[in-house]
């Protein structure tokens, strides 16, 4: 159908090129002929023919006009079709308030990951405190063999721990340690997981999300960000047009 449709045209306008092309040819014919003194070409002939050409010529410009409107009539129902497409995709698809309410669903389950790694980092930074004040041993011994190091045995009733100023780790069971996990590690962990298993965009012009550090992703893009959630909570409550 789209063949057909596209071939007609096309078709009408080099059919009427043609007529206009042999009209002229044939007036061309005509008026050599009266230069060489062909007495049988009369006036009338040539006006005729004149005016053959000069229709055939105007016919071939309607045809290119039609085809012209045609194509700015598809042109535009095209665009109309494109703008309707897009506004179904804002109105339909795009989200922000529900984008809103995942980012602050987020932020909670972050913020709650983290008290609870401050929460087990603190208890065990005490644990250990506490063992090194009553002298518990060190996770790590020397072997028998000399060079070598071996992990000290360890129980609920004579735990070792790292003497370390910084670190807390600890040992209540043979094989096993309990360790601080610390927030900001716990953090970029994360975050480089999502990273690596979901399509993690950036703006044009900014640098890739683990090619700069996370302070300046936000200065350069934070307070946009909390300003679109912060209109798309508006608007989902009603407080905005």
């Amino acid at each position: 159908m789209t063949h057909t449709i596209t071939e007609q045209p096309a078709d009408e306008i080099a059919a009427a090129e043609q007529e206009a092309a042999e009209a002229e040819q044939l007036l061309d014919a005509l008026e050599e002929a009266v230069r060489d003194g062909n007495a049988e070409v009369t006036p009338q002939q040539l006006t005729e023919q004149r005016e053959l050409g000069r229709f055939a010529r105007l016919r071939a410009e309607a045809a290119r006009r039609k085809v012209e409107r045609a194509a700015a009539d598809a042109a535009e129902q095209e665009r109309a079709r494109t703008v309707a497409r897009a506004v179904h995709l804002v109105e339909n698809i795009a989200d922000p308030a529900k984008v809103a309410a995942a980012y602050d669903n987020a932020r909670t389950a972050l913020a709650a990951l983290l008290d609870a790694v401050n929460t087990h980092d603190d208890a065990v930074g005490e644990a250990a405190h506490l063992l090194r004040q009553a002298g518990a041993p060190a996770m790590n011994r020397p072997a028998p063999t000399a060079g070598d190091w071996e992990t000290a045995p360890a129980s609920r009733t004579a735990p070792t721990v790292e003497q370390l100023n910084h670190t807390a780790v600890l040992s209540i069971e043979t094989g096993s340690y309990c360790a601080a996990v610390g927030t900001g590690p716990t953090l970029a962990a994360l975050l480089a997981e999502i990273a690596q298993i979901h399509d993690v965009r950036m703006p044009q012009g900014s640098a890739e999300f683990n090619g700069a550090p996370i302070g300046e992703h936000a200065d350069r893009h934070g307070y946009a960000i909390r300003r679109l959630l912060g209109l798309a909570t508006e608007q989902a409550g009603g407080g905005a047009e």
